[in-house]
């Protein structure tokens, strides 16, 4: 008989092992979402670094206007100067919105 729980017990504390790296709750929810869009630098900050851009609109994310975004990367600033029209390819994730590449047009 006790060898019988032993086992019941030892087999639901495997399942539930199993499970554990299955995410649940709010982890389960954080999800990134890459959008693109083409703008014209206005100015740009390498301490932060950032990047302000009149774009256009950028569908299921915002309308067309000018904005301040944060890189991931600050090199993705080198060749970049004010008046230059771009590509940016954005992530929005933890940590919000992040420009992760940018193209010269």
């Amino acid at each position: 008989m006790i060898l019988l729980c032993v086992a019941a017990f030892a087999s639901a504390c495997h399942d539930q092992n199993r499970n554990s790296s299955i995410a649940t709750g709010p982890s389960a929810a954080v999800q990134t979402t890459i959008y693109t869009s083409r703008g014209v630098v206005k100015s740009i900050d390498g301490k932060r670094p950032s990047i302000e851009i009149d774009h256009e609109e950028i569908p299921g994310l915002m309308p067309a206007m000018t904005m301040d975004f944060y890189l991931k990367d600050g090199a993705l600033l080198n060749g970049i100067k004010p008046g230059d029209r771009i590509e940016f390819t954005l992530e929005n994730g933890v940590g919000g919105l992040k420009i992760i590449e940018i193209k010269k047009n």
